[in-house]
This record gives C-alpha cells, sequence and structure tokens, in this order.
C-alpha cells in the first residue's frame, strides 16, 4: 500500500509537472512569430466568424504588424476587422482602468460634454505619458474645440509614440486645413492613406485638398480649409 501511494504520488507529479510545461508552452507558442502570422492567414482566407476571431486574437497577443498588413488588404472585410482588431490593441495598450476611462472619455465626447472628455483626457495623459492613445484621443477632442494648434502638439506627440497611428495623421490633417496650410495638410493625409489605404473619408479629405491646391498655384497658406472638410 506504501509503494502504491509513492507510485501515485510520483505519477501525479509527473502529470502536474507535464500539465505545467504543456500550459506554458502553449501560452509561449501563442507569442510566436508563427502563431501571429497563422492567425494573420486565417483573417485573410477565414469565413466572417473566423476572421473576426482571428482579429480578436491578433490584438490580443499584440500583432500590430500583421494587423497594420491586414488595413492593406483589398477584401473589405479583412481591412475592416483589421482596423477594428488593431484599433483595440492601441485603446487597451494602457489595461483595464485606463480602458474605461478612455471609453467614458469617448462617450462625454460623443454627447458634445468636451469639458469632462478633456478633464479625463489630462489625467489619462499625465499618468501615463507613453500612451499613444490617450494623446491622439485628447487631439481628437482639442480639434473639436477649435484647438488646432493644440491638437497638432497632442497628434504630433502620438506619432512620436506610435508612428503608424494613421488616427493622428488624419488629426493632423484636419488641423492644419483648418489653419491653412493645406500642402502640410496633404503630406499628413497621404501618410495616413500609406498606412491605412482603404480609409474612404482620408482619401475624400485627401482629393478635396489636391483640387484645391490645383486651382490655388500659390499652394501653402492658400487661406482657411473649412470649406474642404
Amino acid at each position: 500500500m506504501k509503494n502504491a501511494l509513492k507510485y501515485l504520488a510520483r505519477w501525479l507529479y509527473i502529470f502536474a509537472v507535464a500539465l505545467s510545461v504543456g500550459f506554458l508552452t502553449v501560452h509561449f507558442a501563442r507569442l510566436t512569430p508563427w502563431y501571429k502570422d497563422h492567425l494573420y492567414q486565417q483573417l485573410l482566407s477565414g469565413d466572417a466568424d473566423t476572421r473576426l476571431t482571428a482579429a480578436t486574437k491578433l490584438a490580443l497577443v499584440g500583432a500590430e504588424r500583421q494587423l497594420l498588413e491586414g488595413l492593406k488588404a483589398e477584401n473589405p472585410d479583412v481591412h475592416s476587422m483589421a482596423q477594428r482588431g488593431l484599433e483595440h490593441l492601441w485603446f487597451s495598450a494602457a489595461g483595464g482602468k485606463v480602458y474605461r476611462m478612455m471609453e467614458e472619455a469617448c462617450q462625454a465626447a460623443d454627447r458634445e460634454d468636451f469639458k469632462k472628455a478633456l478633464l479625463i483626457l489630462d489625467q489619462v495623459t499625465s499618468k501615463h505619458p507613453k500612451f499613444a492613445e490617450g494623446w491622439n484621443r485628447r487631439g481628437a477632442v482639442l480639434w473639436q474645440t477649435g484647438e488646432f494648434q493644440k491638437s497638432i502638439s497632442d497628434c504630433q506627440r502620438a506619432l512620436e509614440l506610435n508612428p503608424n497611428h494613421y488616427g493622428a495623421l488624419q488629426g493632423l490633417g484636419i488641423c492644419h486645413l483648418q489653419l491653412g496650410d493645406v500642402d502640410e495638410a496633404c503630406r499628413s493625409l497621404r501618410h495616413a492613406l500609406k498606412i491605412a489605404p482603404h480609409e474612404e473619408s482620408t482619401r475624400r479629405s485627401l482629393q478635396k485638398c489636391e483640387a484645391f491646391l490645383r486651382k490655388h498655384s500659390s499652394g501653402s497658406r492658400a487661406g482657411r480649409g473649412s470649406v474642404l472638410l
């Protein structure tokens, strides 16, 4: 009986070790480039449910490179899912508490309660200065309130932290346009389209800016550009 118990204890120990090793193997495998590329292939070729699952998992494992590639896919379902995954990845990068604060700020901005939105985003950027999405969202609220120079500063800060942030580039385009610098607006919008080439609102804004420049040969500082938005 004593030997049987020793044998059982040894077997349980081996089983527990094997289970732990298996769990760690699976966990770390999910962080490998192979696994991220595997999910990316599912995003490209799967059905709607598979693509949604793949985009979600890509966001959870921090697969920014794959999601950025997905933005360039010709299939609208693919680049739409990639955009959702990428924005979730950026939005949640500072953790759950900040995620909830960001949601509250966005809801306040949607209600046009910009004072409350800015109050929350001031806290986010102060406590988490390396969180690019915090600066981007504050920049968006600032241009909505007409604070274009301040918005430019926030958008540039977001881009220093995340050069692939096409939303911050779109914000720069809007601000430069409102300040009359159509040349600079075009540059920002073109850069945004290199990252997210299927963003139709950005493409339309760029087309209007370029048409304005063709019409007014003097180019930059040709006057306020709100008519182009």
